[in-house]
């Protein structure tokens, strides 16, 4: 199995933003509100959340949380990262979300039924969470019908990355091409270091965004985090209210500082997702905050590179060895015939809480084909 280096690749990308910044003090930031840009505000959770638009692609219903695609005449990238996918696939009633209209009690969110646009894959959209700009790209299937279910995929970048790269560049994880239209996809982008919100950059490289969730671990910044979390459920309550999210498969795949944030979500927004695959991601052993939810135990496919010296082999044998414990897993493993070479399977797992380690010849890096195989198994669950 090759690995792809994410220092390697760019993205010929034009962002599609025209927002007001500010830092997560009161410090307010430069403002380029871009012509003709309006703004609303709704209130969800009782918290505040706001967007402007800028002419972009934009998406329709009446949800409790607003967004917009922002300004821009339009976007160019390189063929090879398009993202565009293939399949007319989710045509049936299958795993991954069934097919029909969702009843009462299907776990259909409440966004069925409602029509909706599809926003511009290669345009950052923006959510206003705790007076902070925040920006995620959203994949929305061709052919989506707004009374099926779909699974929710969250693609969370590493350190000093951005959504970009896990969105679109070969070296990331690839999910447009591998769910084949069959899950609504968002990329979340993550705050620089200085807290202060900035478009991501349009070069997806290792220290171009310079962009982390919460701080870099072990010791999170706990602030941070929190805010990072909102920004979660912000992007979360948006796509139940406005799209038909399967809400019992949401699901989340993370790379390094985003493996991080992969097994926070597990922990700490534990009712809400179904899977998790963590790559080259460390926590909750060894790091702050550590897992407070007692119950949290989630289906997991973990990614590990045998030479990784950043997020090394022991981080994250403690890291699968955690989730082990959650999940009532014996301590025997058998070959995966499911999921490949280098994977195995524990086994004596609690019932819903597979857990499959699969590590790489590699280093810190994305191994090929790491995004497929997490879709299988996300797929795979009931």
């Amino acid at each position: 199995m090759t690995s792809r280096s994410a220092s390697s690749l760019s993205v010929l990308f034009t962002v599609g933003v025209a927002m007001g910044l500010s830092a997560c003090s009161s410090e307010p930031d430069s403002v380029d509100p871009g012509a003709g840009a309006s703004s609303s505000a709704s209130t969800s959770g009782g918290s505040t959340v706001s967007s402007t638009s800028g002419g972009g692609a934009s998406v329709s219903g009446s949800g409790s949380v607003s967004v917009s695609g922002s300004g821009g005449a339009g976007t160019a990238e390189s063929a090879s990262s398009s993202g565009g996918a293939g399949g007319a696939g989710g045509a049936g009633g299958d795993s991954t979300g069934g097919g029909g209209s969702a009843g009462p009690d299907d776990s259909g969110s409440m966004g069925c039924g409602k029509p909706a646009t599809r926003p511009d894959p290669r345009t950052q959209q923006t959510l206003m969470v705790g007076g902070v700009t925040r920006y995620y790209l959203m994949y929305v299937p061709q052919n989506y019908d707004p009374n099926k279910p779909l699974s929710l995929v969250f693609g969370i970048h590493g350190l000093n990355m951005n959504n970009v790269w896990a969105a679109h560049d070969n070296s990331g994880f690839q999910l447009i091409q591998e769910t084949d239209d069959q899950a609504l996809l968002i990329y979340p982008q993550g705050l620089p270091a200085s807290g202060r919100s900035t478009p991501p950059s349009t070069e997806s490289q290792w220290g171009t965004a310079d962009s982390n969730w919460g701080g870099p671990p072990p010791s999170a910044n706990r602030a941070r985090l929190d805010a990072d979390l909102a920004f979660f459920d912000a992007m979360l309550e948006h796509a139940k209210s406005n799209y038909c999210v399967d809400t019992k498969r949401v699901f989340a795949v993370g790379f390094s500082q985003g493996g991080f944030m992969t097994n926070t979500l597990g922990c700490e927004r534990s009712s809400e997702f179904r899977g998790l695959a963590p790559v080259a991601g460390w926590g909750p052993n060894g790091s702050q905050p550590m897992c407070g939810d007692a119950s949290a135990a989630h289906a997991l496919i973990q990614t590990q590179g045998d030479t990784d010296g950043t997020v090394t082999p022991a981080l994250g044998q403690s890291t699968r060895d955690f989730w082990r414990a959650r999940n009532g897993c014996e301590a025997r493993t058998m070959p995966s015939a499911a999921f490949g070479n280098g994977c195995v399977e524990y086994q004596g797992c609690n019932e819903g809480t597979p857990l499959v380690y699969c590590t790489h010849p590699g280093g810190h890096s994305v191994p090929s084909g790491a995004g497929g195989r997490a879709w299988r198994f996300f797929q795979s669950l009931k």
